[in-house]
């Protein structure tokens, strides 16, 4: 009789339990730190109208999770993720910084060189001739090794725009080409440049595009939205979203 009405009471108790823990989850707010990276992610136009924000949605809504968004910088995104002032972060691509990652890229990034239109050199499964070529790379950024080890002079490029800033200056003749993450950050419509320059990748030195978790979210909601994640991933892949 005892060892019955305990075992009713411990029922009821992890019932208990489950349902708090349901309730802190659904009441958690969420705070997502968002950098440009146009096309997917352009702050030039309503959030709602950037492919990686409408897909970023969808991948919430599975979690029930409040969600709060916040517009940064590169480099400040990077330090309000590292001090817990906001929970995730994308497009993140940096993996040197060691920030944990959703095991699920959201799309991948072919890096390469751009040149203007009529100084085009299809070269790059040709090293030898990066020798002397003076190539615009952001500043701060990962670069394909191979470049300087085969004698091409780096420029770094600062600012925020890197992108229409190497696009100028190979234009203008003080560059003979710029190094791009990925194609279609140069190639779209929302680019007006984007028809001026031709580019070459790096076929082969393909990287993941990712979300990126603070250290101090906690492990149930990064279990959470990793597997809302998986799940969408397996509906439809953002990369095939984006193309709709």
């Amino acid at each position: 009789m005892y060892k019955s009405i305990q075992l009713k009471l411990s029922i009821k108790l992890a019932l208990i339990l489950a349902c708090c823990s349901t309730f802190l989850v659904e009441a958690t707010t969420l705070n997502v730190g968002l950098v440009e990276y146009p096309p997917h992610l352009s702050f030039k136009e309503e959030l709602n109208k950037s492919k990686l924000y409408q897909y970023l949605n969808k991948v919430i809504n599975k979690t029930k999770l409040k969600v709060k968004f916040h517009k940064y910088s590169n480099k400040r995104a990077k330090f309000e993720l590292n001090k817990g002032n906001i929970d995730i972060l994308l497009p993140y691509e940096d993996t040197a910084q060691n920030f944990k990652l959703f095991s699920t890229p959201l799309f991948h990034s072919v890096p390469g060189l751009c040149f203007k239109k009529e100084k085009f050199i299809p070269i790059l499964s040709a090293t030898h001739l990066f020798k002397g070529l003076i190539v615009g790379v952001p500043a701060g950024k990962p670069v394909l090794p191979i470049l300087a080890e085969k004698g091409a002079h780096l420029v770094a490029i600062e600012g925020a725009d890197i992108i229409n800033r190497g696009i100028d200056l190979t234009q203008r003749g003080r560059l003979d080409a710029f190094y791009h993450p990925s194609p279609i950050q140069v190639y779209h419509n929302s680019n007006p440049q984007y028809k001026e320059v031709a580019c070459s990748y790096f076929y082969g030195h393909s990287s993941g595009v990712y979300m990126a978790a603070s250290p101090n979210l906690n492990n149930e909601t990064f279990k959470l939205i990793e597997k809302a994640l998986k799940e969408s991933m397996a509906e439809i892949s953002y990369e095939f979203f984006y193309t709709q």
